[in-house]
């Protein structure tokens, strides 16, 4: 019989939208054999504009695990710190690594942070000035997010996309970009899934 894992994906509003595609999209939430034999179901929490702090300071996201604690959490966060707040990109990065260390502290098995995705369209900075903070904090993460419980995502096929992936707004993704994104959330929690010995 295969194990049943949980999976919660968290994080801000590309973490809705992305629920809302694969709501519409008719997409199974558990995984089946496909992910090693192990039954892994998704939950999804999304918080619109959250910014790691509001995230980690909501009372939702701890009433959600004291009902059922998640084995692997995917954290999809931080793009809104990186692209508006005047922070340093350190600043940012360490309350995002502490965040997951206190998942890890909570009784997660295995924290997945993945890599901020660059935006088409930026306000507060100018967009090289945007681009290189996403940059930084990318690098800050995956040289932190690197031990047996917590590991750095990279979401291949984002930055040098020959189509659009985004909505209008330059910010949040649209139908092709969610599915990449959909795609690549999978593959983080497949790894972490290889990592925790799960399934076959």
């Amino acid at each position: 019989m295969a194990v049943t894992t949980l999976a919660l994906i968290l994080g801000d509003s590309h973490v809705c939208w992305l629920e809302r595609f694969v709501s519409s999209s008719g997409i199974r939430f558990g995984t089946g054999s496909s992910f090693l034999g192990t039954d892994c179901h998704f939950k999804f929490a999304g918080f619109r504009g959250g910014s790691v702090s509001s995230v980690r300071d909501d009372g939702a996201v701890d009433r959600l695990l004291d009902l059922q604690m998640p084995a692997i959490v995917v954290l999809c966060l931080g793009g809104n710190d990186v692209y508006g707040s005047p922070e340093s990109v350190l600043t940012v990065g360490m309350r995002l690594y502490e965040y997951a260390q206190s998942l890890l502290a909570r009784g997660v098995l295995h924290v997945v942070v993945c890599q901020i995705v660059r935006r088409q369209c930026v306000r507060r900075y100018s967009w090289e000035d945007g681009t290189q903070r996403v940059v930084d904090i990318n690098e800050f993460l995956k040289a932190v997010c690197d031990t047996e419980r917590l590991s750095f995502w990279y979401h291949r096929g984002f930055w040098q996309s020959q189509r659009n992936i985004f909505r209008g707004d330059g910010v949040h993704f649209n139908g092709l970009g969610n599915y990449k994104l959909w795609r690549s959330v999978k593959g983080a929690v497949f790894v972490a899934l290889k990592r925790l010995g799960l399934g076959r």
